[in-house]
């Protein structure tokens, strides 16, 4: 391989942390430019959760696809399959060569950057290749697991770790996204839904009580189910606690992206946005520490409930601010000269 130019410097999107697939390929994505934000412009959700049913998927769900995150930034996708490792270098070369990063599915056995696991565990694992140096034989890689910005990877641990499999990616043929957003009817829609307001819709805030209400039933079953060695199904609650945190996170990128920042309302909404992804990060650090064997957890189970509940107090409140934001601009609109001339 020759050497390249310049190094792709792509940071890993923050809140994507063991969210490897979708993290890695909204990561990836992100290197053409911000339009697949526009993927996030619902992810402000909480997905129903019955009183007399207890699945983990109906907690915090994924509100999105990497199949919706490429088409909102208008970029094509090519993924090879049961592609040969001479191959997959060639392939890896020529893509770092034209300046794209490319996605990889390895072994995490192979990964330095997992200090951890690394040559002790064997799981499937993406992350992005973004330069390579033919000094030292050595790869760039970002990742959002572990938040991992450059990590060196030798290309023999690639080789020993790499599981047949590259993805590729280009800016699209297709026409460019141009829809126009309308960011207060947007937030107004997404008020009304989640109170419950609209067809068909739920109150979300009822349901993070509900949640908070049962969460101890919730750890007892994942306990329950971590001591069948279960450790997949142990770690789903965790998981979905991340699925909440990282689509704000994204949702908020995409109203400071779009937004107006002269826009006094939309200020004071980022702002409720980003103490309540502080709160999620919060809540989930507590489940975490529900896993450690000196942690308290009498506290912890004491405690969790109503942290929750008050980021649904704050969320529920962020809900009606956008619905008196809305009242307030329509008697505005009532009372300008250019409306009461018409009239």
């Amino acid at each position: 391989m020759s050497s390249f130019s310049n190094l792709l410097d792509l940071k890993p999107l923050s809140g994507f942390d063991w969210s490897c697939f979708n993290g890695n390929i909204a990561t990836a994505i992100s290197y053409f430019g911000n339009d697949y934000l526009h993927a996030f412009q619902q992810s402000w959700t909480f997905s129903r959760f019955d009183q007399h049913d207890l699945p983990y998927h109906s907690l915090g769900q994924e509100t999105y696809t990497y199949e919706e995150i490429l088409k909102y930034a208008n970029v094509d996708s090519m993924l090879h399959r049961n592609i040969a490792l001479p191959d997959a270098l060639h392939k890896i070369h020529q893509e770092l060569e034209a300046g794209r990063p490319v996605l990889v599915k390895c072994d995490a056995f192979s990964c330095p950057w997992f200090p951890d696991n690394y040559h002790t565990l064997h799981n499937t694992h993406f992350f992005i290749i973004v330069d390579y140096d033919p000094q030292t034989d050595v790869f760039s890689c970002t990742d959002v697991s572990y938040m991992t910005h450059n990590y060196k990877q030798s290309v023999a641990d690639f080789s020993q770790g790499f599981l047949n499999e590259v993805m590729t990616f280009s800016p699209t043929t297709r026409t460019a996204h141009t829809e126009k957003i309308d960011i207060d009817s947007l937030l107004l829609n997404i008020a009304k839904t989640n109170l419950g307001l609209q067809p068909q819709s739920y109150s979300i805030f009822d349901s993070m009580r509900t949640f908070a209400d049962r969460f101890e039933e919730c750890y007892q079953l994942a306990v329950t189910e971590m001591n069948q060695f279960d450790l997949d199904a142990a770690n789903k609650l965790h998981l979905e606690l991340l699925y909440i945190i990282q689509a704000r996170m994204q949702f908020l990128r995409w109203l400071e992206h779009y937004a107006d920042t002269e826009n006094a309302n939309i200020q004071r909404i980022r702002a409720a946005f980003e103490q309540s992804i502080k709160s999620w990060s919060i809540v989930r650090m507590m489940y975490l520490k529900l896993y450690e064997p000196k942690s308290n957890k009498e506290h912890i189970f004491n405690t969790l409930p109503e942290k929750i509940k008050a980021i649904a107090a704050m969320e529920e409140d962020i809900a009606y601010t956008i619905l008196h934001m809305e009242q307030m601009r329509v008697l505005n609109l009532k009372l300008s000269p250019a409306h009461t001339s018409i009239r």
